[in-house]
């Protein structure tokens, strides 16, 4: 009989089609619909995991079976050991207590009462060496049940344990920083003490290498069997939480970056040092950012600030060479990695808080999100056979973690903002599916940034065709994966288009700037161009000679002045991000109707010659309309009305003028629409002299002026009286000189 034959796992391709469609729409409307998509693990990543994974490239897939082995009734588990029975012993908190777990109903092995048992090791003959905090003290119990205290550190905490060959136990302690060996018979000899205050994590390896991690220093140092320390790695981080070493002699260190707290207090129940053994036991579980640190100890000096000031060091894991090359392959300002197992594959398993998240973690740092824990952090991880158990805090959990994958899963994104009502277009997802796996989307929409019962139902979604959900703000999709204990379904990118419900433009500033500034272009021909100019006007004497006032647009050269001349420019805005035009209207105040002046323009700015217009109060409108990115249905506009501005192209009036042969000057100068600016007497070939009304400051439409000029020549005939305004405008007159 032929054998059957294998099926290729299907690609689901369905948004192809649907995607190369809507690129080319894009070609066709430059605005509009935009699209939500999903293609990196950091965009899988701000979203809920329930049973998936998300690889480091985004691929979400059905995640390992984890189970709860036993719920120890308090909020910590600080440490676990196991050993080749299958059975674990798990030290917690608060208050302390060691538990066994195996085939049976858990067992207690202790009741502290103190803070927390945080240090578990198993001898290779079963026997299980315990410490429990605040106290220096180690304890042992035997397979055969004998309870004994197999020595004194000498410390105040013991942090870690790790059993060696012939019933000797490695203590890693806090103050002092030691690492200190006990003998069966008890005798304590330190191996190493640091001028740090804690050494917060030990790690044995079977040749005898001791590697241990400080705190608040955050120094990874090395102890050979025979031979003097050394440091291997001064990192940025105060706290080296945790150690694996491969089999290339490569050595892991998860780094907790200080998290910014102001003052240093350790976890409910455990005393800060200098705080008396025994105080008042914890009443509740926390999980603030110094939760757990295993002492937040304040220390003096420089490297007691790491951390604490600039926000700088992120939370990592380090890889270090065993020459003391450091590179940290992992960096996260959320994730506070907190537990580390060496895999079998030697990948890490990286536990953090505090969001639960347990890591994958290749030695180059790639890393997948196998899944999140209901817990808050990972505080303990080892490796058991074929299975990882995990220590889980706040609520306390042990947990165990297979290679099995689940058999069904969910994604779902985080609320996907449109900024404003909107349409849903076509969703389109690619995915591997092979024989026995599923996936399927669906879709839900509502307008509050978090889902509530206002929000659609879940409704099935098909590639290719529109999101099901009706038009809202926020959009939600959802992706359930199934397997029939084969391999897992992939989903590996999604997009969404919407369509933003359009809102008007905005006109929110209108500049007038004064008269007769105007602005050359950039790219000006032989003859210069103005900004918004559709006629060069001449150039007057006013204008060349007038002040330079205002500020230059964006995209203009230089400033020029020409008499008549007003230009303004405007500011518009448009929630939808669509391109504009503008309309500019005019009209005479107190008139009800507009008229144009200049309509489709590009750029945000007119210029005009107002010597066309009859003087008088004025006020601009500008529209802008999102025309190029609507259809003519369903395109808007928004408008806005400048300051009223005076048009006045008329030169001033000089009369009731009078000059004496011994140089006194007396006029009267009017102007019919602004101030007079700006009085001149001159004299035959000489320069124009100013000369100030009789009230010393020129600004009323009717000024006189009685001037007296020094020096006034005895054979001078006449003299020329130049009178200007504030628009501008001039006028001259001769007057002659009476004898």
């Amino acid at each position: 009989m032929k054998p059957p034959t294998r099926r290729a796992p299907r690609v689901a391709k369905a948004a192809l089609l649907p995607a190369l469609l809507l690129l080319a729409l894009s070609a066709a409307v430059a605005g509009g619909r935009s699209f939500f998509r999903f293609e990196t693990a950091s965009d899988f990543l701000r979203g809920e995991s329930d049973g998936v994974s998300i690889g480091p490239d985004g691929q979400v897939r059905l995640s390992p079976i984890l189970t709860t082995l036993h719920d120890p009734g308090r909020p910590f588990v600080w440490a676990l050991a196991a050993g080749g029975s299958g059975a674990v012993v798990a030290g917690s908190g608060a208050p302390g207590a060691l538990t066994r777990i195996g085939a049976g109903e858990p067992e207690s092995l202790a009741e502290t009462g103190d803070a927390g048992v945080h240090a578990v090791a198993l001898g290779a003959d079963g026997t299980i060496y315990y410490a429990s905090s605040p106290g220096g003290v180690v304890h042992a119990i035997t397979p055969g049940g004998e309870r004994r205290i197999l020595g004194d550190t000498g410390a105040r905490y013991v942090w870690a344990l790790a059993a060696e060959p012939g019933g000797r136990v490695l203590a890693a302690t806090g103050m002092p920083a030691s690492v200190v060996r006990l003998q069966p018979s008890g005798a304590p000899e330190t191996l190493f003490t640091s001028g740090d205050e804690n050494i917060t994590a030990l790690h044995r390896s079977d040749d005898g290498m001791i590697h241990v991690g400080t705190s608040p220093s955050g120094i990874v140092f090395r102890l050979p069997p025979d031979g003097d320390a050394m440091a291997l790695h001064d990192s940025e981080q105060p706290e080296i939480r945790a150690l694996a070493v491969n089999s290339a002699g490569e050595v892991f260190a998860a780094a907790v970056a200080e998290s910014g707290s102001p003052a240093p207090s350790a976890a409910p129940g455990i005393p800060t040092p200098g705080a008396a053994p025994g105080g008042p036991p914890p009443t509740a579980s926390v999980s603030t950012s110094t939760a757990f640190r295993a002492v937040a100890a304040t220390a003096t000096g420089a490297r007691a600030n790491r951390g604490t000031s600039g926000a700088s060091a992120k939370n990592a894991l380090y890889r270090i060479s065993p020459n003391g090359a450091a590179e940290a392959i992992w960096e996260s300002d959320a994730d506070r990695p907190l537990a580390l197992a060496l895999l079998r594959d030697e990948r890490l398993l990286l536990g953090t808080g505090d969001r639960g998240r347990i890591l994958r973690i290749h030695r180059d740092g790639e890393a997948t999100l196998l899944l999140r824990a209901d817990s808050e952090q990972i505080t303990a991880a080892v490796r058991s056979g074929n299975a990882v158990l995990l220590g889980a805090s706040n609520p306390g959990r042990i947990l165990r973690l297979t290679d099995s994958p689940r058999t069904e899963g969910r994604y779902i994104s985080s609320a996907l903002d449109a900024g404003g009502a909107a349409a849903f277009g076509r969703i389109g997802w690619e995915a591997r599916i092979p024989p026995g796996a599923a996936l399927a989307v669906e879709t839900r929409s509502g307008n509050t940034a978090e889902p509530d019962d206002t929000w659609s139902d879940w409704r099935a979604a098909e590639a290719g065709a529109a999101a099901p959900s009706p038009s809202a703000r926020f959009l939600q999709w959802r992706a359930v994966l199934r397997s029939d204990g084969g391999s897992s379904p992939e989903l590996t990118s999604l997009e969404a288009a919407y369509l933003p419900a359009n809102l008007a433009p905005r006109v929110t500033g209108i500049t007038l700037h004064p008269p007769g500034l105007a602005f050359e272009e950039m790219i000006s021909t032989q003859t210069p161009q103005l900004q918004g100019m559709e006629h060069l006007p001449e150039t007057t004497e006013a204008a060349r000679n007038g002040p330079s006032r205002g500020a230059l647009p964006v995209g203009s050269g230089r400033q020029l002045y020409r008499h008549g001349v007003r230009t303004a420019t405007f500011q518009a805005s448009d929630p939808n991000g669509d391109r504009l035009r503008y309309r500019v209207s005019w009209r005479e105040r107190g008139d009800v109707a507009w008229q144009i002046l200049r309509d489709g323009l590009r750029s945000p700015i007119v210029a005009w010659d107002t010597r066309a217009m009859p003087d008088g109060r004025y006020e601009l409108q500008v529209e802008a309309r999102d025309t190029p990115d609507n259809p003519p249905e369903s395109a808007l506009a928004g408008d806005r009305v400048s300051r009223p501005f005076t048009v006045d192209n008329t030169p001033p009036l000089v009369s009731d003028v009078a000059v004496t042969s011994d140089g006194q000057v007396r006029f009267t100068a009017e102007d019919a629409g602004t101030p007079i600016r700006r009085a001149t007497i001159t004299l035959e070939g000489g320069e124009p002299i100013v000369v100030l009304p009789t009230d010393g400051i020129s600004d009323s439409r009717t000024e006189t002026f009685d001037a007296a000029i020094a020096n006034f020549p005895a054979a001078a005939a006449a003299v020329v009286i130049t009178v200007e305004d504030d628009q501008g405008n001039r006028t001259s007159r001769e007057a002659p000189i009476s004898r």
